[in-house]
C-alpha cells in the first residue's frame, strides 16, 4: 500500500534536507510531497537544488497558511495513506512505520501519534509547569474526548489517515487549524481510529518553532464549529 509522505516547510533551512531524505530512506512504497509556504531563509534554494524527479514540490507563491498548504497536500495525494509532517525535525519519520503497521493489524481508519501516550509519571499539571505550551494539548485533547466520547492522549502529533477518507472530510481550514478540524471530523464521523506513542523534541521560539499561543483560539472555534455543524 503506497503512502503519500507531505513534508511541510517554511523557513526551515536547517533541517529542510533532512527531513527529505529522512522521508526517502523509509522503507516502505511511498510518494514524497513538499510545499515551501513561500520561504525567504534559504530554503526555497536548497529544495530547488535537489535533483530528485520522484518529489513532488510545490512553491506556494505567498505563505498561505499551514493549514492551506495542507489541504493541498490532501487533494495531490495519490497514496492509500496519508502522513504529513513538519521539516522542523521535532519528530521522527520513521514513527509513521509503527502507525502503518497498527493502522493494517487492527483494521483502523486512522492512527494518530501521541507524544503522552507513555508518560504516565506525571500529572497534566506537572506537564504544564514544566513546558507551558502542553496547556492548548491538554485542552484540545480534553475537549475531543469530551464531544466524542474518545479516550485519546494527544490530538496534536502526527497522524496517519486513509487517503480516500481524508479527501472526503471537507476540511475547510486555513491555518494551524485544521489539524483541530480534521480530528473533530474523524470523531464526528465515527471513524475507528488507534494511538501510538511518538518521539517528541519540540523546538523553542528562539529555535524557531512556529506555533503560537493564539492559534489555540483558533483550533477551539475550529473544534467547536465542527461540533455545532
Amino acid at each position: 500500500m503506497k503512502t503519500t509522505i507531505l513534508i511541510g516547510c517554511f523557513n526551515e533551512k536547517r533541517t529542510i534536507a533532512q527531513a527529505i531524505q529522512e522521508a526517502k530512506q523509509l522503507k516502505i512504497d511511498k510518494e514524497i510531497i513538499v510545499i515551501d509556504n513561500c520561504s525567504t531563509d534559504g530554503t526555497r534554494e536548497i529544495l530547488k537544488s535537489i535533483d530528485d524527479g520522484s518529489i513532488r514540490m510545490v512553491f506556494q507563491p505567498k505563505n498561505y497558511g499551514a493549514g492551506r498548504s495542507g489541504r493541498l497536500g490532501m487533494r495531490m495525494a495519490k497514496g492509500d495513506y496519508f502522513y504529513a509532517q513538519g521539516a522542523d525535525l521535532e519528530y521522527k519519520m520513521t514513527d509513521v512505520l509503527t502507525m502503518i503497521k497498527k493502522l493494517e493489524d487492527e483494521n483502523l481508519d486512522a492512527v494518530f501519534g501521541s507524544r503522552l501516550l507513555n508518560v504516565k509519571n506525571k500529572s497534566k499539571l506537572q506537564l504544564i509547569k514544566e513546558r507551558p505550551f502542553w496547556l492548548g494539548s491538554i485542552i484540545s485533547t480534553f475537549l475531543i474526548n469530551k464531544f466524542y466520547h474518545r479516550n485519546f492522549t494527544d490530538v496534536i502529533a502526527p497522524k496517519l489517515i486513509k487517503t480516500d477518507i481524508l479527501k472526503n472530510l471537507g476540511c475547510v481550514s486555513d491555518n494551524q487549524a485544521l489539524e483541530f478540524e480534521l480530528v473533530s471530523r474523524l470523531c464526528k464521523k465515527g471513524y475507528k481510529i488507534g494511538e501510538v506513542p511518538v518521539y517528541y523534541k519540540p523546538r523553542t521560539a528562539k529555535e524557531g518553532k512556529k506555533v503560537k499561543w493564539f492559534d489555540m483560539i483558533y483550533a477551539i472555534i475550529a473544534m467547536i464549529r465542527v461540533k455545532l455543524l
